[in-house]
């Protein structure tokens, strides 16, 4: 199973600062049917004028939400479908900051991931993979180079939706780089992990 996601925070340090939004879209292989799981929370800290600049999220939005505790339960059931054996979390930046940030709020509730049958998928290392060329490799540049319609970056929906289709986007120049079908990139998403590893 795909679970595409994205985080907006406080800040860059994942270990201190907190999560301002997520978003999850679940993808049952296959089927394409989309499951989405969004919601502003509450950091219990203030949220900086930059970031609130960036994301548009400011106090007064997230104030009333719930906290990352509160909704943890149901994220984790949202995640952790009882049908499926594996599920592979695909976010941009994912090794380096979403699949850390996403780690420590769990930690800090007593939540151990490594329980899980979780693989995270990177974007961005699969791009620096396949287009060593690239100058840029943030979102919205990949998806501007590689024709992938742009949304109002730094919300989480839309870095989301962004991410889904810069994902699937790749997977048509992975097949000709790999000779490895299409269909079996989209049934396959270890296969991916295993390229860029």
């Amino acid at each position: 199973m795909l679970i595409f996601y994205d985080l907006e925070t406080t800040g860059l340090n994942q270990y201190h600062d907190k999560i301002t939004e997520v978003c999850f879209i679940k993808q049952i292989m296959l089927e394409f049917n989309e499951e989405k799981f969004i919601t502003l929370i509450n950091p219990e800290k203030t949220i900086p004028p930059i970031v609130t600049k960036i994301t548009g999220i400011d106090q007064s939005m997230v104030v009333d939400k719930m906290t990352f505790p509160q909704i943890s339960d149901q994220l984790l059931h949202f995640i952790n479908s009882e049908s499926i054996d594996k599920s592979f979390l695909v976010a941009h930046n994912n090794d380096n900051y979403d699949r850390i940030m996403l780690t420590e709020h769990f930690k800090n509730i007593g939540v151990d991931i490594k329980q899980f049958n979780w693989v995270f998928l990177d974007t961005l290392l699969i791009a620096k993979k396949l287009y060593p060329q690239f100058k840029k490799y943030n979102l919205k540049s990949l998806c501007e180079q590689l024709g992938v319609s742009t949304l109002s970056a730094h919300r989480a929906e839309a870095d989301t939706i962004m991410v889904k289709n810069l994902y699937y986007r790749m997977l048509l120049d992975l097949e000709k780089e790999t000779g490895i079908s299409l269909k079996k990139l989209i049934e396959n998403p270890q296969v991916v992990y295993n390229y860029y590893n």
